[in-house]
């Protein structure tokens, strides 16, 4: 049995009605001191939090855990409710996660990213090599941002993105939306396990015939040696492609969009190829990608006033931090040169995203090239008119273009 909802509780999550901009309430939320009592859809109270100072003070704290397995943390859908019996990287706690991210942080340097930027221009200049030779115009996600996130990610792990393509085509079902939660549930539990099933006999194959990837070096540094477990392997593997291929490929379609509808901000980053970094970083702030980052209290702690009690959920809202005046003045105008490096579009603290280097040098990668080989590139529709299932997260699964 669930707990009514109290009148002034917020039925949580709240669904942005902009692909490019969180949910408006936030507004209001951020108004008050403290954070915003809600309700998650199975009645257990929960504290938003929107603004930036306390955002990322609740991302630093170690008295905010991040341990899926603790039935106070707050699982915001039913359909995730599967990932409780899969923690993964992002759903760890030290000292489990000190390990696990030790183990790759030297395969996501930003040292190794730029190693990968003359493929990443490669691969760029490939896709639009098949764009214009197919005709003038076409689908943004599925020519270019889809191919070229997944094959980024790939990449990152080792791996043929031709490979992963066969293979998840090989496993789609092609059935319908579930039907109810429990059936949501359901399904993402045995996609989740296929996938994982999947990454354990990729790293059996690395195993028994390494090479020169990432993958192969973590095989010989820390799984040898015993620190960490084939299946532990395969459990970050997991993590890096479905935590990594996503975000890249939204910033690939509301990104770009939110720079074509901006023509005044576009031509900054055409006239001046330097502002690329900056422009990434705001772009960004601006999307946050993946704006909801749960967390419970270990123990009681006190948050903009509010007693926070041992076991209630929190969730930061990182597009709620992102648009707080007080850390980014005017925070709704879209601004290429605005120094934005400071959003937690990636998280902060020890959960701070492990790709947030290989994301920042693909994104300016893929940026460049399509504005610099399609300078014609326009949209055929709106980004509002694209936007057609309103959700937590901004995807878009198709963006017509011409160019």
């Amino acid at each position: 049995m669930t707990e009514a909802p109290a009148p002034e509780d917020v039925d949580l999550p709240l669904a942005r009605q902009c692909p490019y901009a969180p949910p408006e309430q936030y507004v209001t939320f951020r108004a008050g001191e403290a954070p915003t009592p809600g309700r998650l859809y199975n009645g257990r109270r929960v504290w938003l939090v929107t603004r930036y100072d306390q955002a990322r003070a609740v991302l630093h704290d170690e008295r905010f855990s991040s341990d899926i397995t603790h039935p106070g943390y707050p699982v915001y859908a039913g359909a995730f409710e599967g990932f409780r019996a899969f923690p993964l990287l992002n759903t760890i706690d030290p000292p489990l996660h000190t390990v696990h991210r030790k183990a790759l942080v030297r395969e996501f340097t930003l040292r190794r990213a730029e190693d990968l930027r003359p493929r990443m221009r490669a691969k760029a200049d490939e896709l639009i090599d098949a764009m214009v030779a197919g005709g003038e115009s076409g689908d943004l996600v599925g020519q270019f941002a889809e191919p070229f996130s997944a094959s980024i990610t790939c990449w990152a792990l080792g791996m043929e993105y031709a490979d992963m393509r066969a293979w998840l085509a090989s496993t789609d079902s092609g059935g319908g939306p579930p039907k109810d939660p429990e059936e949501a549930a359901a399904e993402a539990g045995k996609a989740i396990l296929a996938l994982q099933e999947y990454f354990t006999r990729f790293v059996d194959a690395k195993d028994e015939d390494p090479g020169d990837d990432p993958i192969s070096r973590v095989i010989s540094r820390h799984v040898v040696t015993g620190a960490l477990s084939k299946a532990e392997l395969a459990n970050l593997c997991f993590v890096i492609f479905t935590a990594g291929q996503k975000p890249v490929q939204t910033m690939l379609t509301v990104g770009v969009a939110l720079l074509l509808e901006r023509p005044e901000q576009l031509a900054v980053v055409r006239q001046d190829p330097e502002v690329l970094p900056a422009a990434v970083d705001e772009t960004i702030r601006m999307v946050s990608p993946l704006d909801l980052m749960p967390r419970f209290a270990r123990e009681d702690v006190e948050v903009g006033g509010q007693l926070i009690r041992a076991g209630e959920g929190v969730i930061v809202a990182g597009g709620g931090a992102n648009r707080d005046p007080a850390e980014f003045p005017v925070p709704d105008r879209f601004d290429v040169r605005r120094a934005a490096r400071g959003h937690l579009a990636f998280g902060s603290g020890i959960h701070h995203c492990l790709g947030a280097n290989l994301t920042s040098v693909a994104l300016e990668v893929a940026y460049g090239t399509l504005f610099r080989r399609l300078p014609e590139l326009r949209l055929t529709t709106s980004l509002d008119e694209a936007y057609t299932l309103p959700s937590w997260h901004p995807d878009i699964p198709h963006l017509p273009v011409a160019w």
